[in-house]
């Protein structure tokens, strides 16, 4: 079955769930459809960290669209779209979705890559301890994924939410015992060394933390923050922890 694209309204009147703060931060930009309407997507370029991502969603038995996959990061419009495209077709063809580990945007791929990680484990965590370097070629799914798993190592309980750009909380922790309920929201930032996080993710967490009134907020990337980026978090500190490359190689530290 060809994917084809298709009008905002053909898209709108499948209804698929967007959440308002979403609709603050991002602006979908163009539509597609598997022949057969059993599959939708959309390419949708995130006003905070000006770049474009994609989301996948599949009509389910109760008549309903839900996410089923999703890649973010792309510098462009075209290279988004095509791999929409590319990713709807496969699934199409297969019948399933199959998670990958490592992106496919990045040309430098870690070497020893052909033994495949189905989940996030201990002997990846050994891995990436060993290997640090190699956190910049995760799929930006798969970093969530290892920072949920270290977070429930660290005692927490944790819920990934949908990767439709959440904003500010990609990861919902707790911490509960016999006196008190700690929640944790944490938003990864998967970028490369080059790309630091700016001043604008502070303040959109921020925002986020206030709104769902959290009782701490965290911002972990395998990249560092910007000058100006701790300096606003410094205002905030307590509300708000960030956690760099730096700090990340030292969990990694703990397996």
């Amino acid at each position: 079955m060809a994917i084809v694209p298709i009008s905002k309204d053909d898209f709108d009147r499948r209804s698929p769930v967007r959440t308002p703060l979403v609709q603050m931060l991002a602006i979908e930009k163009s539509w597609f459809a598997d022949s057969d309407r059993n599959m939708i997507g959309a390419v949708i370029f995130d006003k905070t960290d000006k770049d474009w991502n994609y989301v996948v969603l599949a009509l389910h038995e109760d008549g309903n669209y839900r996410w089923i996959d999703g890649n973010s990061s792309y510098p462009d419009l075209a290279l988004a779209e095509s791999q929409l495209v590319e990713r709807m077709a496969a699934i199409d063809e297969t019948g399933k979705v199959v998670e990958t580990l490592f992106s496919d945007q990045d040309d430098s791929k870690p070497e020893n890559t052909s033994v495949l990680f189905n989940d996030i484990n201990l002997e990846l965590k050994k891995y990436f301890k060993k290997n640090p370097e190699h956190l910049h070629q995760l799929s930006p799914r798969k970093f969530e994924e290892l920072i949920a798993s270290i977070l429930k190592d660290f005692g927490f309980t944790v819920e990934l939410t949908q990767a439709t750009r959440d904003a500010g909380r990609d990861i919902i922790a707790y911490l509960r015992n016999a006196v008190c309920s700690y929640l944790t929201y944490v938003e990864c930032k998967k970028y490369s060394s080059e790309k630091k996080v700016g001043v604008g993710v502070i303040r959109e967490v921020v925002g986020v933390h206030n709104i769902r009134r959290a009782t701490k907020s965290m911002i972990v990337t395998t990249s560092f923050f910007t000058q100006d980026a701790k300096s606003e978090a410094e205002m905030v500190e307590n509300q708000l922890e960030l956690k760099d490359y730096d700090a990340l190689k030292g969990w990694l530290a703990n397996y």
